[in-house]
């Protein structure tokens, strides 16, 4: 059942999926962050974005199985850790 954001996050708005990647992508927030910062979502708001037209919250699959998957798989590896 859904609940409020009391922390007020909107980072993850509609963002919810799990294990993809090379250290499969884990945690409530993996697939949002994503997207927020290197995804759709950052150049929906005119942010930088190094994959404008994947959106990982509608196609979480794009990160194995997009023109990019050679790249986005160690990609949302190394975005984990930073």
């Amino acid at each position: 059942e859904a609940f409020a954001n009391l922390v007020g996050r909107t980072d993850l708005e509609g963002c919810c999926w799990w294990g993809r990647g090379l250290l499969q992508m884990k945690g409530p927030c993996a697939f949002g962050r994503l997207n927020y910062y290197l995804g759709a979502r950052a150049a929906r708001e005119n942010r930088k974005s190094m994959y404008k037209d994947v959106d990982f919250c509608v196609n979480p699959e794009a990160i194995c199985g997009s023109q990019f998957r050679h790249e986005l798989v160690w990609i949302s590896a190394l975005f984990k850790w930073v």
